[in-house]
């Protein structure tokens, strides 16, 4: 019997092993979602972003005061509601008028949905350099 032996030797063996898959399996699962998720400066942002759907996730009031032609509008988490308005076989570029950890969390949930690769503008629309409509 396997439990009645008491070598701790084997015990030993049998947890480090489950303890080495589930840490294999873990950061396997991490890196891939953060590993889509692309930074890029406002240059980048620009010469790509014609490639995918352009996201504003600032207010409405913020995006009809001005946006970066070509965008539409999704305010905070309500892209996550309106994910059937959105092509999973194109890129997706969002900003918003930070670059704060919640645009970077609905990136990762986009991700998770199917949607790759997502690229964020870092700064923000704040940080948006060129002409804006």
């Amino acid at each position: 019997m396997f439990l009645a032996t008491g070598d701790v030797t084997t015990w030993v063996l049998v947890i480090g092993a489950g303890l080495v898959i589930g840490w294999f399996i873990a950061t396997r699962r991490n890196n891939g979602t953060h590993e889509q998720v692309v930074f890029l400066k406002p240059e980048e942002f620009r010469a790509n972003m014609r490639k995918g759907q352009l996201i504003d996730m600032r207010s409405e009031e913020a995006h009809s005061n001005g946006k970066i032609n070509g965008s539409r509008n999704f305010p905070k988490r309500s892209i996550l509601q309106s994910l059937f308005k959105l092509r999973t076989d194109q890129a997706v570029f969002l900003y918003s008028d930070v670059d704060t950890g919640q645009i970077k969390s609905v990136a990762n949930k986009l991700i998770k949905k199917g949607f790759k690769p997502v690229y964020v503008l870092i700064g923000g629309f704040s940080n948006w350099p060129f002409i804006v409509k």
